[in-house]
């Protein structure tokens, strides 16, 4: 015992175990200080009213009584929060902070078994501070869980399917004439597998990609390239039967087939594939996400991640060089993800790509901490930099480059960001404050039109009519009515308005009401178009605006009291 306390590598093990709780201290707090100070996001309404249904009856409903059906394990967990905590913006977002905090843990043993430990602490460090990672850990959405299981299946296929990361010489499978159950196990080791693990990286895939978001389906793609390319080099390189009978060519074999059965035998997949191909959200219609084939790419080398994109780069030439065989699955672990939202999709939103967003920080921190090896061993044989501390003083040079990068900076802020400010993932209007004011005048015989039903009903407003025709045009594609038989929101179940003929006959049957639209909403033809616009500006008085102005509240009738 007394050894392995004294062990270099004992020490060095917990010395990075203290520098991981640092960088987790310092990123729960980032993600957890005055999480309840931003309104709920259109999406986080969603995510709390299915959870909250969940807890009362076992459904995860909205408030209109259709099935969510969405991320249903990240819904369940957000329903025993509730059961425990009760329900607040604050409970809602918790689960995603704390799945976030996971991935920063994850991909410090991740880079490690990858690369090295210090690939793993500066990847840690990367998660932690990225503003990126930070804006959706504080969001009720399932994007941190499905990140946490794509970082865990990863490793879990490596510990699985590659025990050894050695280029090394592989045996045909086929090698050793008749197998016994004796012997099965035997062959297991012999050939780097082991069935538990790949057992249950199988059933981690399938809970990633149907029970928290098909996006999950992207990292199988990536992880069969990585076997598809493993193959081609043991074809390449091999000699005799390794040449074409090896796991790798067995297991590409094995995924066409049960791809190519799945795509004949199961007519659900052929319809789900093709429409999530061909649909296109109503809200990137005429967005530049949805136009720009390199909207990803300028994402990913935008000024606000300065310089990951440039250790990315040089991450990845120098593990092509080193011959890093496992960096490859990283490579197309992000790589297709990225390519597919591309080039396949109609629309593309830097959402998408989060899920692998740690793997391109990784190879980023691969090529970072090489560079940094690469100097040192250099300082090392000039005679200049015999004294430590100068050596130290030059390498934090390099170091420092982070920390006066936007990205950190920015990132040091959103703890502390109003509501109705973006923090780079989402922007929150101040549904909250809109919500405050309309139930103060709110009088008896008033009518309510808004234009995200449920975001407004979280906030005490009571919504008669929908001002909303991405609401209308998806309640048509679903055919879905309220009780009265009109096209209704299928979230809140609320009327939606059909044309400025009947929003114009609102105004005159009703004496008294109120409109609390997103400023957003208002900006944006496919939301409320010209004419509707026009008649509100034309038939209502400058409206009530929020701190931000992010939601705009128009009052006609009787005039509320001045001294409010």
């Amino acid at each position: 015992m007394e050894r392995y306390w004294t062990d270099r590598s004992s020490i060095s093990f917990r010395r990075d175990l203290c520098l991981l709780a640092i960088l987790i201290l310092a990123g729960g707090f980032l993600r957890v200080w005055n999480l309840n100070v931003p309104s709920l996001w259109v999406d986080e309404a969603n995510t709390v009213f299915s959870a909250q249904a969940m807890e009362r009856t076992g459904e995860d409903l909205f408030p209109s009584g259709r099935i969510n059906g969405r991320a249903r394990l990240y819904t369940a967990v957000v329903a025993l929060v509730f059961r425990f905590l009760g329900v607040s913006e604050m409970t809602a977002r918790l689960p995603s902070a704390v799945f976030g905090l996971l991935s920063v843990f994850m991909v410090y043993f991740l880079g490690k078994k990858v690369f090295n430990n210090k690939v793993g602490l500066w990847t840690a460090f990367f998660v932690a501070f990225s503003h990126f990672e930070i804006g959706w850990s504080r969001t009720a959405r399932m994007y941190t869980l499905l990140q946490f299981l794509s970082l865990l299946i990863l490793y879990i296929f490596i510990l699985g399917f590659e025990r050894k990361s050695q280029w090394g010489k592989l045996e045909s499978p086929l090698e050793g004439k008749r197998f016994s159950l004796i012997k099965l196990k035997r062959f297991f080791r012999k050939h780097q597998l082991s069935p538990f693990w790949l057992v249950l990286c199988v059933l981690l895939i399938w809970l990633n990609a149907f029970q928290v978001h098909l996006l999950g389906i992207f990292l199988l793609g990536g992880i069969f390239v990585y076997i598809l390319f493993m193959a081609g080099v043991r074809c390449l390189s091999g000699t005799g039967a390794t040449c074409l009978i090896n796991k790798y060519s067995v297991s590409v074999l094995c995924g066409i087939v049960i791809a190519g059965a799945g795509w004949l035998l199961v007519p659900e997949v052929q319809s789900l594939i093709r429409y999530f191909l061909s649909y296109t959200p109503p809200w990137a219609e005429g967005a530049s996400s949805a136009q720009s084939r390199l909207y990803l790419f300028d994402f990913l080398i935008s000024p606000y991640r300065f310089p990951f994109a440039v250790f990315f780069f040089i991450g990845g030439i120098q593990l092509i060089s080193r011959r890093e065989k496992l960096g490859w699955l990283l490579v197309f672990g992000f790589l297709f993800p990225l390519f597919s939202l591309t080039v396949i999709f109609t629309h593309r939103v830097p959402t998408y790509l989060f899920y692998v967003y740690p793997l391109f920080l990784m190879i980023a921190a691969y090529g970072f901490v090489n560079l940094l090896e690469s100097e040192r061993l250099i300082m090392l044989k000039d005679s200049h930099f015999k004294k430590q501390w100068i050596r130290a003083g030059v390498l934090i040079l390099y170091i420092f480059i982070f920390f006066i990068s936007p990205w950190f900076r920015i990132s040091l802020h959103i703890p502390f960001l109003k509501d109705g400010i973006t923090n780079l993932a989402v922007t929150p209007n101040e549904w909250r404050e809109a919500g405050q004011y309309v139930r103060k005048h709110f009088k008896e015989g008033d009518v309510s039109i808004t234009s995200l039903p449920i975001v407004a009903m979280y906030y005490g407003i009571h919504s008669d009519y929908d001002l909303n025709w991405t609401h209308l045009l998806q309640a048509k594609a679903e055919v879905f009515k309220n009780s009265e038989g009109n096209w209704a929101d299928v979230y809140a179940g609320v009327g939606c308005i059909e044309s400025a003929d009947e929003l114009k006959k609102i105004f005159r049957n009703y004496s008294s009401g109120w409109l609390v639209v997103a400023k957003y909403h208002m900006e944006h033809e496919l939301i409320i178009p010209e004419q509707m616009r026009d008649l509100i500006e034309n038939q209502l008085e400058a409206p009530f605006k929020t701190r931000n102005e992010t939601v705009w509240v128009y009052h006609w009738g009787k005039p509320v009291e001045e001294s409010d």
